[in-house]
């Protein structure tokens, strides 16, 4: 399996038979919107699929309970941090449970990890990594300044002239930035440094040290938006405490924009998950995030919408002509997948998760399928659509060829058959109405 790698550019070779993942979390001070959901889903689809194919997948997630927005949420609503923190880290389970997510390996909130993350700092200021100003402990960049910028492949000098740099004249150069804060203000904990709490950046760096033991992981997904400067800082303190690097493979996934503006919070213009699932069903914002190349901008609209719902049509219209052929038969000739079909979506998997080429090969076989299920005699659609079983489980859809059936549904079917065969519409019309409920027909 080949992946693109944002560091180098290049697509690198994925062989392992097990891979270590790390995907950043979410800040729990709000409910997430779909833009928030696209990492958590393409990370979702990839260990799908490397499990299909006998990987095995070691997956670490963080969730950011500690913040200046969970501080700043929990004074507005004259809560606690932690209530709001337990609130919306429930809310994020909650959506990964609706959205089908295959739950991380570990899922770990920072606050556990304050001990490590003090270890990892204090260590920085040993080697001369990091330097102390009044009680806040900054990252010293001057050392790393050949390689630093190389993730969001900018120079130093541009890095310096963006937008995204905070302006703190106790800073020995503008681009350091913050690894343990003094503060009044919300949680705290007490250190050499004196009280504060750890920075945003350097979290992920201690999770992934900690827990993959030291090790460079295989695959660093995320957001494009957080490039710079979160995952370039990231990995910055990764090199200078271990001296390697982070990750084998940074995956970021592009922009979610809706009607052509980027989604954010602070605009007030996103789409919470929980609400897209209420209007639209989870399988929807799935296929939403197939329909591009991950690694490309998504714009969500209501022509984009309409498409995936007559996509799902088609799906169950499928559905419904594949049960109609097994109800209506005593015995069924039992098929293999069809190799061909699977070897073409591997293939397309293989090549840096391409699934717009994917879905273009399951239009093509639910059409084969469609012209080929109306000969008695022809057999071969039933391996084409257990392919289609196949990859859609894989690419983590939700009861979408669900033909499972009992003797009596079929029994049911057939006394339906037989009332419209005799002329009998009204028995026909009741017995109908109960495979209706069924979703039998």
């Amino acid at each position: 399996m080949k992946i693109y790698d944002s560091l180098t550019g290049e697509k690198n070779i994925l062989s392992s038979k097990k891979v270590n993942i790390y995907c950043c979390g979410p800040t729990v001070y709000n409910y997430i919107h779909i833009g928030n959901a696209r990492p958590v889903i393409l990370v979702d689809i990839l260990i799908r699929y490397l499990k299909s194919r006998g990987v095995e997948v070691n997956y670490l997630q963080n969730i950011t309970d500690v913040d200046d927005k969970i501080i700043k949420k929990a004074i507005e609503q004259n809560l606690t941090e932690n209530e709001i923190s337990s609130l919306y880290t429930e809310a994020y389970i909650k959506d990964l449970k609706s959205l089908n997510i295959i739950m991380p390996t570990k899922l770990i909130p920072i606050s556990q990890k304050l001990p490590e993350m003090l270890d990892f700092i204090e260590k920085l200021v040993e080697t001369g990594d990091a330097y102390v100003v009044d009680g806040d402990v900054y990252f010293d960049i001057k050392k790393w300044f050949k390689i630093y910028g190389e993730l969001s492949g900018r120079k130093v000098d541009e890095l310096i002239a963006g937008e995204r740099i905070e302006i703190d004249l106790k800073k020995h150069d503008p681009l350091d930035f913050v690894i343990w804060k003094k503060t009044d203000a919300g949680i705290k904990w007490k250190s050499k440094f004196g009280e504060g709490r750890p920075g945003w950046h350097t979290e992920c760096s201690v999770l992934i040290d900690e827990y993959f033991n030291h090790e460079t992981i295989d695959i660093h997904a995320g957001g494009i938006d957080l490039k710079f400067p979160h995952h370039e800082n990231e990995r910055i303190q990764f090199i200078a405490y271990n001296q390697q690097e982070i990750a084998k493979n940074w995956m970021h996934n592009g922009h979610v924009t809706l009607e052509d503006e980027k989604m954010s919070k602070s605009l007030g213009n996103t789409v919470l998950v929980k609400d897209f699932i209420l209007n639209y069903g989870s399988n929807l914002l799935r296929w939403f995030f197939l329909t591009s190349q991950y690694r490309q901008p998504l714009n969500v609209s209501e022509n984009i919408i309409n498409q995936g719902e007559k996509f799902f049509e088609k799906i169950e219209n499928l559905r419904k002509k594949v049960l109609n052929a097994l109800l209506s038969n005593e015995q069924f000739v039992d098929v293999e997948m069809n190799n061909l079909i699977i070897k073409e979506f591997n293939d397309q998997m293989d090549n840096d998760i391409n699934t717009a080429l994917v879905l273009t090969i399951i239009d093509r076989v639910i059409k084969e399928i469609n012209k080929e299920i109306t000969n008695q005699q022809e057999t071969q659609w039933i391996g084409k659509f257990k392919s289609l079983e196949h990859i859609f489980a894989t690419l983590g859809f939700m009861e979408l060829l669900n033909v499972k059936f009992t003797d009596e549904d079929q029994g049911l079917f057939k006394a339906w058959k037989s009332a419209l065969q005799k002329k009998d519409f009204a028995t026909a019309d009741n017995l109908r109405q109960q495979l209706v409920r069924k979703k039998l027909v």
